[in-house]
């Protein structure tokens, strides 16, 4: 994982964090691609799925902190 607040890197104890492990991982990476060039494909009747799908990606990648940009959708 990336840096904490104080700047050193962030360590987890998976056996002791075994219960929270999936809110300890959601910190920032030490390195990240950024989301620049993507895009969802969808039939015409997974516009709403699409959409949601959208949504969810972008919730994701704000909270760790990954730049990105809106896909093209197709």
């Amino acid at each position: 994982m990336g840096a904490g607040a104080s700047g050193t890197p962030a360590s987890i104890d998976i056996e002791a964090n075994a219960r929270d492990l999936d809110r300890k991982i959601q910190g920032k990476m030490f390195t990240q691609p950024a989301f620049t060039t993507w895009g969802i494909f969808h039939g015409d009747r997974d516009a709403q799925v699409a959409t949601q799908f959208k949504s969810t990606m972008k919730q994701c990648l704000d909270q760790c902190g990954y730049p990105e940009s809106e896909p093209n959708v197709v």
